[in-house]
C-alpha cells in the first residue's frame, strides 16, 4: 500500500503544472519559444548579455523542471548581464531540432552557449542549486 502512496504522490508531483506556473511563460529576461541560440539582444557592456546564453532545455509539465525554473528565476537578478536565458521547450515542436542539435537526451539540462550557438559547457542532467549554476556561468571565456 505504501508503494502505491508513494507512485501516486511521485507522479503528480512531476506532472503538477497549472498554465500559471509553466516555465518560460514569463520573466523580462527570458526568451521563450523557438527562437534559434544564436539571436541577438540590446547592446550593454563588454560581455553583452547576449554574447553568452544559459539554454534551459525542459519539459514545461515536469516537476524538476519546474523546480529548476524557479532556481533560475531566483537569479534573474544575478544573470542579468552576464547571460541571456533560454528555454528549449519539448511542447514546441520548432525547439525539438534544437534538442538533436546539442544532443539532449534527459532533462532539465542546463548548457552555456555563445552567441553563434557555440557549446562553451554543459551541465550533467537533472536540478541544479544556484551554486552550481554560478560555477557554469565562471565558466564563460574571459577577453
Amino acid at each position: 500500500m505504501l508503494k502505491y502512496v508513494f507512485f501516486i504522490a511521485f507522479f503528480f508531483s512531476v506532472t503538477a503544472c497549472s498554465p500559471d506556473e509553466q516555465p518560460g511563460k514569463s520573466s523580462s529576461s527570458v526568451e521563450a519559444g523557438a527562437q534559434n541560440i544564436s539571436s541577438q539582444s540590446a547592446p550593454g557592456p563588454a560581455h553583452q548579455a547576449a554574447d553568452f546564453k544559459l539554454v534551459f532545455f525542459l519539459n514545461p509539465e515536469g516537476g524538476p523542471c519546474i523546480m529548476q525554473d524557479s532556481i533560475l528565476k531566483e537569479m534573474a537578478g544575478e544573470l542579468s548581464g552576464k547571460v541571456d536565458i533560454q528555454y528549449v521547450q519539448t511542447t514546441v515542436p520548432a525547439d525539438l531540432n534544437i534538442f538533436n542539435q546539442y544532443g539532449i537526451r534527459a532533462l532539465p539540462t542546463l548548457l552555456l552557449a555563445d552567441a553563434s550557438g557555440k557549446e562553451i559547457n554543459r551541465m550533467p542532467p537533472g536540478v541544479k542549486r544556484s551554486d552550481d549554476i554560478r560555477i557554469l556561468i565562471q565558466s564563460i571565456p574571459q577577453s
